[in-house]
């Protein structure tokens, strides 16, 4: 499998690995969005550090930025940090198009690409949410 979630009780850490497709991003969002979360779905860590071929669509990419995007507006705030130092960063990129509310000073959702996770956890700590 090309991924793992791991789930903390207001979020989750998603790490991908070797060859990420389209289908691989699909089922993960699935499996996250259909957890329970007895806090809420306050944060997502997507670590693509260890992607070596990131073949994704830019068709997949804004179908889950608008996704998460109007998650967090139904459902709450909610932050989403992606480590991609390489592959993986473009798409990224086209994800965070789709997922930002630019139609508000106060967005539901915010984001950010990173370089490490260090980055990762302390942007997410900036925000008030420790996941240590």
């Amino acid at each position: 499998m090309a991924y793992q979630l791991e789930f903390r009780s207001n979020g989750v850490f998603l790490i991908f690995a070797e060859v990420v497709t389209d289908d691989d991003l699909l089922k993960s969002d699935d499996e996250l969005y259909g957890h329970d979360y007895p806090e809420g779905l306050q944060f997502q860590l997507v670590d693509l550090s260890e992607v070596r071929d990131f073949q994704a669509s830019h068709k997949t990419m804004r179908y889950l930025g608008e996704k998460d995007r109007e998650f967090s507006q139904t459902h709450g705030n909610q932050l989403i940090v992606v480590i991609a130092p390489t592959q993986g960063r473009a798409n990224s990129i086209v994800w965070e198009v789709w997922a930002q509310d630019n139609s508000t000073d106060d967005p539901a959702l915010l984001t950010k690409i990173v370089d490490t996770r260090l980055e990762a956890l302390t942007w997410l700590k900036k925000h008030g949410i420790d996941v240590n």
